[in-house]
């Protein structure tokens, strides 16, 4: 994810303002699952990513958007079970 400061927050604060995820480079460890404050970063049950071209695995936040939706339910049943261990 790339971030950026903006003026108009408070001081030392940032937020995101692109929405890339390279998913070539992730080893499924879960660290930045556990380091996102509000659950917007889960581990869905799709582990295999198995596609035909490098760019398939680039995710921008439409892309990010369209395959929280697909997942939405297991996605919801994943962040229920693991609320207990948070």
């Amino acid at each position: 994810m790339y971030m950026s400061w903006l003026s108009s927050t408070e001081p030392g604060t940032c937020c995101e303002e692109r929405y890339d995820i390279d998913m070539t480079k992730c080893i499924y460890c879960g660290f930045c699952q556990e380091a996102c404050p509000v659950d917007a970063v889960v581990e869905g049950p799709n582990f295999e990513f198995s596609t035909e071209t490098r760019e398939e695995l680039l995710y921008d936040k439409q892309k990010l958007l369209e395959n929280g939706d697909r997942w939405e339910t297991e996605i919801a049943n994943n962040l229920r079970t693991e609320s207990l261990y948070r």
